[in-house]
């Protein structure tokens, strides 16, 4: 399998609060895995979670919750 890479554009903002953060070593792995739970969210609900997530109306922090309340239910 080949491996591509992917460039994002950060502010040092952003930068110095990712170094103090997220261990060293796991920015990619995080980033990775939240990259391929966005298209697996793409695939299953279409492009309308592009524009929830763009709009601010979806974060990762509401799919947590989301999953936290469907555990309760079980």
């Amino acid at each position: 399998m080949n491996k591509r890479r992917l460039s994002i554009e950060i502010t040092d903002e952003e930068q110095i609060r990712m170094h103090n953060l997220i261990p060293w070593g796991l920015v990619s792995r995080i980033m990775r895995v939240l990259f391929v739970q966005t298209l697996d969210l793409i695939e299953s609900h279409g492009e309308v979670v592009l524009g929830a997530i763009l709009s601010g109306k979806l974060s990762a922090l509401d799919l947590l919750r989301k999953e936290n309340s469907n555990e309760d239910k079980s």
